[in-house]
């Protein structure tokens, strides 16, 4: 059954992440592309909305109507875009668009043509105003219908039909065409998403009820994340931050940690099975392990001093590739 935005809202503040995951694959492409209207190049458009997810998770529980979530989006997009504006000294979009889309020495002939396609459709959206060009682009960059981009840009469904129409008049039908294309081809896929999630900001963050598995996340801090029911079987964690963290109920197998800080966790109903932990050093108080299984778990090079572990399956566990429990009858046998 599908949720309506309040709906969402309300799972959100709730913690639930999938839900979160639901709004950004719903809109993501809105925020983009009113961001692309405003600003004329793909890149700081795809930054412009990271940013606006971002701050819309920490801004949801202040949403006064949830109801109407769609064109806040647009509200919260169009003041980051005039952010940008300021900090880049009021310079026109496609003066910006010619200095990043510079051609690399190295690039090859179809980055070549692509960067030139790129600018042949700005120049011809460029032709439109701004409310005909953005309601172009939101039509034709993730086939959104005309009751959603109403909804996004808190106008009527007469209002967006005439603004496309008179876009439609005024660009040729072939251009329409690769228009088309164009933004089809650059519009934002599923990675967006895992983009917005491993941004350093989302620290101190609920994850509950998610699916992570097969994901990785690389040199961001993640300090104080609070893990619950969530599946992250075979997630790579490398050169991260995760010290206070807590994980609950949550499915880790053969989860890897490279190089990541584990002090002060706690670990609890949680499925480590065949996890593998490299370089990993205490700092502050131990870590604590409860009701988890480890079996088939390896450590490699860690700092296992002062770690609690209470009912938990240890079988198959290996330190620097030595049993376990060979290391423990070799321990009581020195005493």
């Amino acid at each position: 059954m599908t949720c309506t935005d309040a709906e969402l809202v309300d799972k959100v503040c709730k913690g639930d992440m999938d839900a979160f995951s639901v709004l950004i694959g719903k809109y993501s492409n809105a925020v983009y592309g009113v961001a692309y209207g405003k600003l004329g190049d793909f890149h700081t458009a795809q930054d412009i909305a990271q940013e606006v997810f971002v701050k819309t998770y920490r801004k949801l529980p202040d949403l006064k109507e949830p109801e109407k979530l769609a064109s806040w989006l647009y509200a919260v997009t169009a003041r980051e875009c005039m952010d940008w504006f300021r900090s880049n000294k009021k310079k026109t979009a496609y003066e910006f668009m010619q200095k990043m889309e510079v051609p690399h020495p190295e690039s090859t002939e179809d980055q070549l043509l692509r960067k030139e396609l790129q600018q042949d459709v700005w120049k011809a959206l460029n032709t439109l105003s701004e409310a005909n060009r953005i309601v172009t682009i939101l039509y034709y960059i993730d086939n959104y219908k005309v009751r959603e981009i109403a909804d996004f840009l808190d106008l009527s469904s007469e209002a967006v039909e005439s603004r496309l129409r008179r876009s439609r008049a005024i660009l040729k039908r072939e251009m329409l065409s690769t228009v088309n294309n164009n933004l089809s081809e650059n519009k934002l896929q599923d990675e967006f998403k895992k983009r917005v999630f491993q941004d350093e900001r989302m620290t101190e963050t609920n994850f509950r009820r998610v699916a992570m598995g097969q994901s990785e996340f690389d040199d961001i801090d993640m300090h104080k994340t609070n893990f619950s029911n969530v599946n992250m079987e075979g997630t790579g964690f490398d050169n991260i931050n995760m010290s206070s963290t807590t994980f609950n109920d949550i499915n880790m197998h053969s989860v890897k940690f490279n190089e990541v800080g584990l002090w002060e966790i706690e670990v609890s109903n949680s499925e480590l099975g065949e996890a593998y932990f490299h370089d990993i050093h205490l700092y502050g108080k131990g870590n604590k392990f409860e009701r988890c299984q480890l079996n088939g778990t390896s450590f490699v090079d860690c700092d296992l001093s002062n770690v609690d572990i209470r009912d938990c399956n240890l079988s198959g566990v290996t330190v620097n590739g030595i049993s376990l429990e060979l290391l423990l009858d070799s321990y009581n046998k020195r005493k």
